[in-house]
């Protein structure tokens, strides 16, 4: 039954019930060690347990305050299991234009400016974006914290594996880097949510 379940997660997709899975199988091989004597087995497994139950708690806890953010879109909870959250003093310099694009944000709480555009981006839209697939991979704007804020990241590489692998995330970005690219000739400083309702 142990084994059976480690050959599950190989075709699970979704990180929740992976980890569920992951769980169970611990459970199941901590049997197994105690009933076969293999103390090793149990070791390990008593160790990978309580690690496995701790990021089960940590991924259904950001789930939940994406979704109080967001609305729950489908864009963002494709992100979710990829994402970390950080926490900025009001006044951060978030990135500049033409710093290098490692990741992408997610804005869980608080304000951030658009310094060229005088653009607000608050709870619930992403920031950054653009940046990704921008030439050279630059940012095109300066990002600074209006305000304490609570991000969550998501790093380059994960991105363009979702892009390249996922259609319909693939259609979410483009939509939105598409949008952005408009507004960016707007100067009136409202937040990218009233520009380009649900697409953020």
């Amino acid at each position: 039954i142990a084994s059976a379940l480690v050959l599950v997660t190989f075709y699970v997709k979704t990180m929740i019930p992976l980890r569920c899975v992951a769980i169970a199988s611990n459970v199941a091989f901590i049997g197994y060690g105690l009933m076969a004597g293999t103390f090793p087995i149990v070791v390990l497994h008593v160790f990978l347990l309580p690690m496995n139950v701790l990021r089960l708690h940590e991924m259904r806890s950001l789930i939940r305050r994406v979704k109080r953010a967001s609305c729950g879109t489908s864009l963002f909870d494709m992100l979710v299991p990829y994402m970390e959250v950080h926490r900025l003093s009001g006044g951060t310099k978030l990135f500049e234009k033409g710093d290098y694009a490692e990741e992408m944000f997610l804005v869980l709480n608080g304000r951030v400016r658009i310094v060229e555009s005088g653009v607000f981006v608050k709870t619930g839209e992403l920031l950054g974006e653009m940046g990704i697939f921008a030439p050279g991979q630059k940012r095109t704007a300066t990002a600074v914290c209006d305000s304490d804020v609570e991000l969550a990241s998501i790093a380059d590489d994960k991105i363009r594996e979702l892009f390249y692998q996922n259609p319909e995330f693939n259609a979410h970005l483009i939509r939105l880097i598409l949008r952005r690219q408009s507004d960016i000739h707007e100067d009136s400083p409202v937040t990218w949510a009233q520009r380009a309702p649900g697409l953020v």
